[in-house]
């Protein structure tokens, strides 16, 4: 095959991508390398099999294949050589292991790509390296670090006017503030990123729109997250992204379960889980497992909710990831305490205390804090947990500076019980 055919099978590839012809873009993406394998030595054929290696990894990775992506990225890694092509590999395969729940692979391979770019004194490869370090270190609950590094990345891409690496930036940067519980930072970056992404495209526009909206939901402004969560769920729809559907999926779910349509909710949960689990979306499935553990617990259905607390708990075991440990012990203690087993649930409540405070999950610390005061039989000890609840909630509302959002979230019912609690009414 010579350089022009396999050229314009290159863009016959992409062309497919771009009218969301998925499978034909992945035949011809299978026939382009099959038909320049004794080629390497040619630099211009080199180059366009790199991008047809780098574009099938993201095709599969999109359609829920993780295992192709991962073998993908590899190939890039080793037709890359010790250049620039390699740095990307590096973080293309440093980033893969970060989605099937490998982090510290993942961290090894971005050090890796950083040393390599510090090396070559390739800046947009540092950046980078440094944006998905700090995405890395999220799953491991390394929180501080992450934005410390996040930070690094978004200096670094401002200075190079990579608008796509500044709204990754921006968004990494808003889960980071969401799970230390400083949700007006989180707002911020996201809305930061949002004008970046709808210049670059839907796909970007759907992750942004799916954060921005998670982060109105944990401040109980469900039906401004459902705004977000609609328009991020037609746009995943609408571009076949099955692997950014499931997690938009779950967050519309949850929106729809907090504004009383349980039913409803419920069925886009079950359809994330699904979703999640035919993608290889691993962080999804636990955040889902989490979401149909607290649903259950409300509906009664205690057993259920203890089925899906014990898988949730599995998986977290299994990537090491102690956010995701915390979740686990907040619904098993949740279970504890309907069954009437309140050691139980105090013991599970302890732990999941100690993970959140090492993984600086305030959103969760409120909510582990009011469940040991409720259970409490010392009325003292009751009132203490309560004021360290009422106090993480204070924390997390006195910088919001949109004053309708602050006003929302502390009268909402769950936080104005425990801001009443605290202060010793009924």
């Amino acid at each position: 095959m010579d350089i022009h055919q396999t050229n314009e099978l290159l863009a016959q590839a992409a062309a497919a991508r771009g009218e969301n012809n998925h499978p034909l873009a992945r035949k011809l993406y299978a026939r382009l390398l099959a038909n320049t394998p004794n080629q390497l030595n040619d630099p211009a054929i080199k180059e366009i099999r790199l991008a047809a290696l780098r574009d099938l990894g993201e095709l599969c990775r999109l359609l829920g294949d993780q295992e192709a992506a991962l073998a993908s990225y590899q190939q890039y890694y080793l037709e890359a050589g010790t250049s620039k092509d390699a740095v990307e590999a590096l973080v293309l395969l440093g980033t893969q292991y970060n989605r099937i729940n490998q982090y510290r692979q993942a961290l090894e391979t971005f050090q890796e790509a950083l040393e390599l770019a510090q090396a070559l004194n390739y800046t947009a490869g540092r950046a980078k390296a440094l944006q998905e370090t700090g995405g890395a270190q999220q799953y491991l609950g390394r929180m501080e670090e992450s934005i410390s590094n996040l930070n690094k990345a978004l200096s670094l891409f401002e200075q190079l006017g990579d608008g796509l690496g500044l709204m990754q930036t921006y968004n990494w940067l808003g889960i980071a503030y969401m799970a230390l519980g400083a949700v007006d930072k989180a707002i911020f970056s996201l809305k930061e990123g949002l004008p970046w992404a709808r210049q670059i495209g839907k796909r970007e526009t759907t992750v942004t729109l799916n954060n921005l909206g998670e982060c109105y939901q944990s401040l109980f402004d469900m039906e401004q997250a459902l705004v977000f969560h609609q328009e991020g769920l037609a746009l995943a729809r609408e571009l076949n992204l099955r692997y950014s559907e499931s997690d938009v999926t779950r967050n519309l779910g949850f929106d729809l379960w907090r504004l009383g349509r349980v039913e409803e909710g419920l069925e886009y949960l079950n359809q994330a889980l699904a979703l999640s689990q035919e993608t290889g979306n691993p962080d999804v499935e636990l955040q889902t497992l989490y979401s149909l553990a607290l649903v259950k617990i409300e509906q009664g259905e205690t057993e259920k909710a203890h089925e899906f607390a014990r898988r949730l708990k599995a998986l977290a075991e299994a990537a090491n990831t102690r956010g995701y440990m915390a979740d686990a012990l907040h619904v098993s203690g949740l279970y504890h305490e309907k069954q009437g087993e309140m050691a139980l649930a105090q013991q599970m409540w302890q732990e999941a205390l100690f993970l959140a405070h090492e993984t600086s999950r305030r959103m969760l610390l409120w909510q582990l804090h009011a469940a040991l005061a409720r259970i409490s039989e010392n009325p003292a000890l009751s009132r203490v947990h309560y004021r360290i609840a009422a106090e993480v909630i204070q924390q997390i509302a006195y910088p919001i500076q949109d004053e309708g959002l602050c006003e929302k979230f502390l009268h909402a019912p769950p936080i104005r019980a425990i801001l009443r609690a605290a202060e010793g009414g009924d």
